[in-house]
């Protein structure tokens, strides 16, 4: 072996475990394959997913086949004591896409650090038992167990049998009611809520795997535990922030504090520990907490609890909170409209906004029970049986997997882009432009509360997007260079392990010009890996992965520049308002507010922005092929033999 090929798989035994769990339900053959190979070419995480999908997953696969696979994977940095890198990434065909097709999510808590330290960088799952089955995995050991007595019970239930049966210290993803019965909207959970859309839940009901219980005590080597120390404790000095964020009513529910994930100390706003008057104590983090928040706060009388337990019923059946919010908004519409009566759907729509009704609406989904079995299929499918009348009553945040319009191209054009070449909602990367326009949005309306001014926003942005318009929400100038920098970064970040509520650091009260550090991801890997890579090289990885994932879409069908766009809402709909930003407020010259409110993407500006896009990817810019010098660049030339469906 040549000294450089050796040094770098020596560098592998730092931060990865070097296995990878493959489990052929139908055998019931459980082996391992080497991780090695996989991490030097796409690091972790949603990289070496994606490799895998590419790798074993048929195009012509359904998503509840056999043939489908599962694939988590944690990233070189979970479980290495890094602040906010307990994340790890699940990727297989989506029967909640329409049509099916390739897609990912990413979850929090303990399951995936649990994993890593039961000594395996990720899992591949494969085939269908022929009974319901759950994995059990303990330090290096791997098996199947009867799942005969818990596979209907919802994920509370499971909980407590798997902890009672394997200890306390058991971690866990499963999927309730919903998967089981192959909703299509069902999501996979783990313990303290972590939580991935994408009909997950529901390919794990296809393959009678109820469970995937891990227990795990051995931590991966960290190259240089000194400087991850120090590393760590400037992460967590520069991510000092408010996390009060409360949206019920104090006087019925109060935040009692962070719900954290493993080894993570940060100052978190996407998951909090709420307390009730009645002295009830429960994790809700981000989106799903205003899954019904709307309705019950509309409704006088009803207490603010009914939002609260409204997102513990969903997580405990595995029902999508997204899908479900979208649910909720169009039955109303439907009944406005004279569409939906409560013989036709078996509810009393007098009763929206209580529990009572939500409760039954739930059950009716995840049971597929009645007009439930009809939405069970997923509001995309529920408007093909139900006709046009049906599907004009949608509201625009109605999409394949996820939220269609939050965040739209409308007022932060560049995440256009973000949108156009992602098989769902790319929430991570629309968080890197919407989290800091908010918190210079809140500074406006509160100096000194955030350390983002304008100043400060237009020098983060040109440090992360890397172009001086990059800032400038009203021109199409530098949107593609930030939508390539905003999708590399998010990609390594998906990869590593890392939390959306934390990274990137593009901003902090505890610099001296307020704006954050670009290379600490790079720094931070570097110490627990013992590579020497700046922020470029890693940022390479990102664009690596990227490409490979155009490369599954476009075997799966996907067509360039017809399927690389927008929804047609941007175009012709004038956005009113956006989360943090009621008044769709940007920065101009100096100290100029603008707004955007009323605005529109023009087609134009789009086709101009996607066109620099390709340009910058080194893709065909007449087909919207990824070129075959760029694929020999990154490593990729296999990508180009015959299987990309090119005519």
């Amino acid at each position: 072996m040549a000294e450089n090929e050796k040094r770098s798989l020596d560098s592998l035994s730092y931060g990865w475990r070097g296995k990878i769990l493959k489990v052929d339900l139908s055998s019931e053959v459980i082996t391992e394959i080497d991780t090695h190979p996989y991490a030097a070419r796409f690091l972790g995480g949603r990289g070496i997913a994606t490799r895998l999908y590419w790798e074993h997953v048929p195009a012509t696969a359904r998503a509840f086949d056999p043939e489908n696979h599962l694939i988590f994977m944690t990233g070189p940095l979970t479980a290495t004591g890094v602040q906010g890198a307990s994340r790890f990434e699940v990727v297989g065909k989506s029967p909640m896409l329409m049509p099916e097709g390739f897609c990912y999510g990413n979850l929090g808590g303990y399951w995936g650090p649990a994993l890593k330290r039961a000594g395996f960088d990720g899992l591949m799952v494969s085939g269908k038992a022929d009974r319901p089955v759950y994995l059990f995995i303990s330090d290096g050991k791997a098996r199947l167990e009867d799942a005969g007595s818990i596979h209907l019970e919802g994920v509370k239930q499971v909980e407590a049998y798997l902890k009672q049966k394997h200890g306390k210290k058991t971690h866990f993803i499963t999927t309730g009611p919903a998967g089981m019965n192959l909703c299509r909207n069902a999501n996979l959970v783990t313990d303290n809520e972590g939580s991935a859309t994408g009909g997950f839940g529901a390919v794990l009901g296809a393959k009678l795997l109820k469970a995937i219980a891990v227990i795990g005590t051995q931590s991966p080597l960290v190259k240089d535990p000194a400087a991850l120390n120090e590393l760590n404790r400037l992460t967590i000095k520069l991510n000092k922030r408010d996390t009060s964020f409360n949206p019920y009513p104090p006087d019925q529910i109060t935040r009692a504090g962070k719900a954290s994930c493993f080894q993570c100390g940060l100052d978190c706003i996407m998951r909090s520990t709420f307390r009730t008057k009645s002295n009830k104590e429960v994790v809700r983090k981000c989106q799903a907490m205003f899954v019904y928040f709307p309705w019950v706060m509309g409704r006088p009388g009803e207490p603010a609890e009914t939002a609260l337990d409204a997102t513990g019923l969903c997580n405990n059946l595995s029902l999508c909170t997204m899908e479900m919010a979208n649910i909720v908004q169009w039955i109303s519409a439907g009944y406005k409209a004279g569409f939906l009566s409560d013989v036709q759907t078996g509810l009393e729509i007098d009763k929206l906004g209580t529990w009572a009704f939500f409760e039954q609406l739930c059950n009716m989904i995840a049971y597929r029970k009645g007009f439930g079995d009809v939405l069970a299929e997923g509001l995309l499918r529920a408007g093909e049986t139900l006709g046009m009348e049906a599907k004009l009553l949608f509201a625009n945040e109605v999409a394949g997997v996820g939220d269609g319009a939050t965040y739209s191209a409308r007022e932060y054009p560049m995440n256009g882009l973000l949108y156009a070449f992602e098989p769902r909602q790319p929430i991570a990367m629309l968080h890197e432009v919407s989290r800091i326009i908010g918190m210079w949005v809140m500074n406006l309306q509160y100096p000194g509360s955030t350390p983002v001014s304008a100043d400060v926003y237009r020098a983060a942005a040109a440090r992360f997007w890397r172009h001086d318009k990059a800032w400038d929400l009203n021109t199409h100038e530098g949107k593609a260079m930030a939508a390539t920098c905003i999708i590399d970064r998010t990609y390594v970040k998906d990869s590593l392990g890392l939390c959306d509520s934390c990274w990137p650091l593009m901003f902090s009260h505890h610099t001296g010009d307020k704006v954050g550090d670009s290379t600490l991801e790079a720094r931070t890997f570097n110490a627990v890996t013992g590579q020497e890579l700046d922020e470029d090289a890693l940022l390479k990885f990102g664009e690596t992965i990227f490409n490979q994932q155009r490369a599954i879409l476009l075997r799966e069908g996907w067509k360039p520049k017809k399927d690389d766009t927008i929804a047609d809402f941007n175009f012709t709909d004038p956005v009113q308002s956006v989360f943090m930003n009621v008044d769709v407020l940007v920065p101009g010259e100096g100290d100029i507010v603008l707004s955007r409110k009323g605005q529109t993407m023009d087609r134009d500006v789009f086709k101009k922005m996607r066109e620099a896009f390709y340009q910058l990817r080194g893709w065909d810019p007449e087909t919207g092929y990824p070129g075959a010098e760029k694929l020999h660049e990154l490593g990729l030339s296999d990508l180009l033999e015959g299987k990309l469906g090119q005519a």
